[in-house]
């Protein structure tokens, strides 16, 4: 087997003894590839149980019918890999890049000695982990995906029409444009995933979990989502906003009145500049393409928000939770997002959490995100020109197509982030 590797490292860096790998039907049972250049390879058929595949380049491999139940994947590369009949189940695919991948229903052929055998079968991707990996237009039509953790994975514009994805967990995935007709998706957990623009004609969502999800009216009002625990936006709230902030600033001022609580609220396109909401309760709030520019948010629970294309210049948003946030596009440019500190003799410190926020595509040039968690957050395409990241924790966030120009990075482990 070795030989058959060297061979086709030969064949990748272009020498003439060189010849791609051909694995098929092999038994590699607990095989250690991990950060080899698989690209092109052939491994139809073969057996990859318990293989050791982390960062595993398999860039348009033929993976056909291939066993990888339990294998470790983590990091792999499987861009426009054949995958179709393969079996997954239980293998560790967190932050593996899946691109393109096609992964539909198969017919595995070979020859016993005797006669030809043939045999039909379904992609399985059962029970395993797939977080943050991205699923990018794969087609996966047909296949068998029941009880996977897909949390903030990216499924944009992926075919998954007819799939078995009961009790599957899509916590903050990406699934825009995706194809979900004839899917099965009873009991799924979709808490905040973005399903803008998918389809899902005779899709079944029973007892599926929508909350803060963002979800096209038209989808939202579709029958097949009537099953589903649906989000609770209040649109209504909105005319009470000027005796809720009343309220907020007497509280905040020990004079009596309550915390704002806009939890749901549908705030979407308002002009709410300079508003201060600090240390107000805004859990799943609605503020897409709404003006908050210089508005104090300090110490406010965002998580699981929708800012998508929100004007946040210049707020102060120190020590804000923002878990699972939505802020594709928005305007973040010298925004504080870094600790607040404590005035009195205690000196008690809160950091900002951004822990799985996305900021695809956001504009942050001149933030501070000084000591903020930034797990798992998604930083992909943003603009970060002269942005301050020091000391914070990066592990798993992603920053691929970012511009990272004058980022300060101090005191930062980036081995832990995923960066093109």
């Amino acid at each position: 087997m070795s030989e058959v590797i060297r061979a086709h490292q030969s064949l990748l860096l272009g020498h003439n003894d060189g010849e791609r790998a051909n694995l098929s039907f092999h038994d590699l049972t607990g095989a250690e590839f991990s950060g080899l250049d698989l690209s092109t390879s052939d491994f139809s058929g073969a057996s990859l149980q318990h293989a050791m595949l982390m960062k595993t380049n398999f860039t348009r491999a033929t993976l056909f019918g291939t066993d990888l139940r339990v294998a470790n994947l983590r990091r792999a590369n499987m861009t426009h890999c054949d995958l179709r009949g393969a079996c997954m189940r239980g293998a560790d695919l967190s932050d593996a890049i899946m691109i393109d991948a096609d992964m539909r229903e198969g017919v595995l052929a070979w020859h016993d000695g005797t006669e030809s055998q043939y045999e039909h079968r379904n992609t399985e991707i059962s029970a395993a982990i797939a977080v943050r990996a991205d699923f990018t237009g794969a087609k996966m039509s047909t296949s068998f995906v029941a009880q996977t953790d897909f949390s903030d994975a990216v499924l944009r514009n992926a075919s998954l029409n007819g799939a078995d994805m009961r009790n599957c967990l899509f916590v903050g995935a990406q699934m825009e444009g995706a194809d979900l007709s004839g899917c099965k998706l009873v009991g799924a957990n979709l808490t905040g995933a973005n399903l803008s623009g998918v389809t899902v004609e005779d899709a079944d969502f029973s007892g599926a979990e929508l909350a803060g999800a963002i979800i096209d009216p038209d989808v939202l009002a579709a029958p097949e989502l009537q099953g589903a625990k649906l989000p609770k936006t209040d649109t209504a709230i909105g005319e009470r906003l000027d005796e809720i902030l009343e309220g907020h600033r007497q509280w905040a001022a020990s004079k009596g009145g309550s915390r704002a609580d806009l939890s749901y609220a549908d705030l979407g396109g308002r002009d709410l500049h300079t508003i201060n909401l600090a240390a107000a309760i805004l859990k799943f709030a609605i503020f897409k393409a709404a003006n908050l520019k210089a508005s104090v948010l300090s110490m406010a629970d965002l998580s699981g928000a929708d800012l998508r294309e929100a004007n946040l210049q210049g707020a102060d948003m120190r020590g804000v939770n923002m878990d699972r946030a939505s802020l594709h596009g928005s305007d973040l440019t010298g925004v504080d997002l870094g600790p607040l500190k404590s005035t009195g003799p205690s000196n008690r410190v809160w950091r900002s959490s951004l822990s799985h926020a996305r900021f695809q595509n956001a504009d942050l040039t001149g933030a501070s995100l000084v000591d903020a968690d930034l797990t798992g957050a998604s930083f992909d395409g943003a603009n970060l020109t002269n942005a301050d990241l020091s000391w914070a924790n990066v592990t798993d966030a992603s920053f691929r197509g970012a511009n990272l120009t004058g980022t300060r990075f101090e005191g930062i482990d980036m081995s832990t982030a995923n960066i093109d």
